[in-house]
């Protein structure tokens, strides 16, 4: 009898415990997209060009949704490292394989506040389906690549979602003819948040 208790009981705070995080990832999207909206709202009427910076989200840069979304991205460091050419800095790289091409820009370098850390940014648009699909679908993203070999990758959805050029340490992208920099002075968020954009994991 005793041992259906003590069952029960550890169901019970199992899923209490599962719950509790759950609102704690759900109150970090929330807020995250709180403050996102406060920034946009405060430099968007300034402008036509607006940055960003990351360090608005700096309480936010660590904890569990961080570790996964770092241990998530792992896997492609081989695969986006091999493009990492300075030589070759905006221009694109192309890769064709059976019904897929892949269109790979590096664009640079970005250092964080203090200059210890930096980050090598690299887009990739994915067509797939080409030569089979009336209308072939595509994928695109942004990889970070730190100094200590982390990778953080982002799934920006279109291609004209992609950032492109790297200037004055700031990395610029243009949405509907406004010019959107970001600044990495406070590390990368598990979610990539961005004026007209939106969020992005």
């Amino acid at each position: 009898m005793n041992r259906f208790y003590v069952l029960i009981i550890s169901i019970a705070f199992f899923n209490c415990n599962s719950k509790v995080d759950e609102s704690k990832n759900n109150r970090f999207e929330k807020k995250t997209k709180e403050n996102f909206k406060t920034v946009v709202k405060n430099q968007s009427e300034e402008n036509s060009s607006i940055i960003y910076d990351t360090l608005v989200f700096t309480e936010l840069m660590m904890g569990n949704m961080l570790d996964h979304k770092i241990n998530e991205s792992k896997d492609k460091i081989h695969f986006y490292k091999k493009f990492i050419k300075p030589s070759e800095v905006n221009q694109l790289q192309i890769v064709e394989e059976k019904n897929t091409k892949t269109e790979i820009k590096y664009l640079g370098e970005l250092k964080d506040i203090d200059n210890q850390n930096s980050y090598k940014v690299i887009t990739n648009f994915k067509i797939f389906g080409i030569g089979e699909m009336l209308s072939p679908r595509g994928k695109s993203e942004i990889a970070f690549i730190d100094n200590k070999n982390t990778i953080m990758t982002y799934d920006m959805g279109m291609p004209e979602n992609l950032p492109n050029y790297i200037e004055n340490n700031t990395l610029f992208f243009e949405v509907e003819k406004t010019k959107i920099g970001i600044v990495i002075s406070g590390g990368l968020a598990p979610i990539l948040c961005l004026p007209k954009i939106g969020c992005n994991e």
